[in-house]
């Protein structure tokens, strides 16, 4: 399996304070809106690097602008694929559960593996500041955990897309990965930040995981 450590990042500032400079997330895309068409039969995610198959991103096959083609692997891709929603039992299928502020310390533990429609616990996308308010995960990040779900689930994700494959909801020819790759290095150690889902600081109109006391909203909440 692809290495999936990088150096510890440097916390980033509350939101409503100046964005540092440069602006830490420069090189990378910008957080799309919108979701792009999506490879034949991949089961939607709830958040970056817990897509099952190249190109399954919030990108899509085309890939960022730029010309540089999709993700290349499992677990590599840009962000959720399920509908965004705002809250707990508000996903539309299997695996879109954010979790975070709302929920059974049991939901909370398996962000991203929820079984069916609105099981889900909390919003998509999950940003890196979010964290859980119940459970074995308590007081702790989120996407980190939606990301070792993700990995200790995969032998069942790869046969179970085997599975669809030989009965034809997944084209022959399509490649299913052996292992899941590293996801995107600028977020690989925390998940996507509200800096760069929220478009620079500038806007909270992305920022979709919101809570009374603005926890799982990363202060974006109104």
């Amino acid at each position: 399996m692809a290495s999936c450590i990088t150096p510890p990042p440097t916390p980033a500032p509350p939101p409503g304070v100046p964005v540092p400079t440069p602006y830490p997330y420069a090189a990378e895309p910008a957080f799309p809106s919108t979701i792009g068409p999506q490879p034949q039969g991949m089961p939607l995610h709830a958040c970056m690097g817990l897509n099952a198959c190249a190109g399954s991103d919030r990108f899509g096959i085309a890939g960022p602008p730029g010309g540089n083609g999709p993700n290349a692997c499992a677990g590599q891709g840009y962000c959720s694929t399920g509908t965004d929603h705002t809250c707990h039992v508000q996903n539309d299928c299997k695996g879109q559960g954010g979790c975070g502020l709302y929920g059974t310390g049991e939901e909370m533990n398996s962000p991203g593996a929820n079984d069916c429609r609105s099981q889900g616990s909390c919003a998509t996308p999950i940003n890196a500041e979010r964290f859980s308010t119940n459970g074995p995960n308590q007081g702790q990040s989120v996407w980190l955990r939606a990301r070792a779900v993700f990995e200790a689930n995969w032998q069942a994700t790869q046969e179970a897309l085997k599975q669809q494959q030989a009965g034809g909801a997944i084209p022959v020819g399509q490649t299913l990965p052996a292992a899941p790759g590293a996801p995107p290095a600028a977020f690989a150690a925390t998940g996507p930040t509200y800096l760069w889902i929220s478009a620079d600081n500038e806007s909270r109109g992305n920022m979709t995981a919101c809570g009374s006391s603005g926890m799982s909203g990363a202060g974006g909440c109104s």
